[in-house]
């Protein structure tokens, strides 16, 4: 942790004062709380007077009361980071471990402790199937292609063995015999109209 930007307090406000490199330092941490819909995140500036500029132009119901008070109470759960910390990297090598030997063809990308895999695929319409499959599946990941402009690419979040188990068993019901990529069109359109059916019939 040394090693992180957040502990380079000094290195940060030099490289702001002398060298004219502003280094803001960004966090999400709604993957780790589980709290998506609330979408609670940090910032850290290279000098107290940019912390200064930003508050001022910060609105004042950024967060919420309810989101403070989840917040208040998920940064007292010590146990809770502390366990998390220590089951992400071992539920994400597990996940890698999966889809190295389900999808030979897919390139898993990032470091072994972040709480989110890259997968490269052999190209844009792989990609986008996995996707369509993943939604269709309840199971859904983030494409690539809007916002980070990385058309092969999606990202799918850590999570136990249980339920990545969903997601990759998704993917393998929609795998066409001896192929590596969950690609089949035919099974697509099978998935989306049985979909449409079910909707119909309730």
């Amino acid at each position: 942790r040394e090693d992180s930007l957040v502990s380079q307090v000094e290195w940060r406000r030099k490289m702001s004062v002398e060298e004219g490199v502003d280094v803001f330092v960004i966090h999400s941490w709604t993957k780790i709380w589980s709290c998506t819909g609330i979408r609670l995140g940090s910032i850290i500036s290279p000098t107290e007077s940019f912390m200064t500029t930003m508050k001022s132009k910060q609105v004042p119901w950024s967060v919420n009361c309810m989101a403070l008070a989840f917040l208040s109470a998920a940064c007292l759960d010590k146990e809770y980071l502390e366990t998390m910390w220590q089951v992400t990297t071992q539920w994400r090598s597990h996940q890698v471990e999966q889809i190295t030997r389900h999808f030979p063809s897919w390139r898993c990308i990032g470091e072994p402790f972040l709480s989110w895999v890259w997968i490269e695929m052999p190209d844009e319409y792989t990609a986008e199937k996995a996707v369509q499959i993943a939604k269709l599946n309840g199971t859904p990941v983030r494409w690539g292609k809007p916002g980070y402009r990385l058309p092969k690419m999606i990202r799918i979040a850590v999570r136990n063995p249980e339920l990545s188990a969903q997601l990759f068993n998704g993917w393998q019901k929609a795998q066409i015999s001896g192929v590596d990529s969950p690609v089949d069109s035919t099974c697509i359109a099978n998935s989306v109209s049985s979909a449409a059916h079910d909707t119909a019939a309730q």
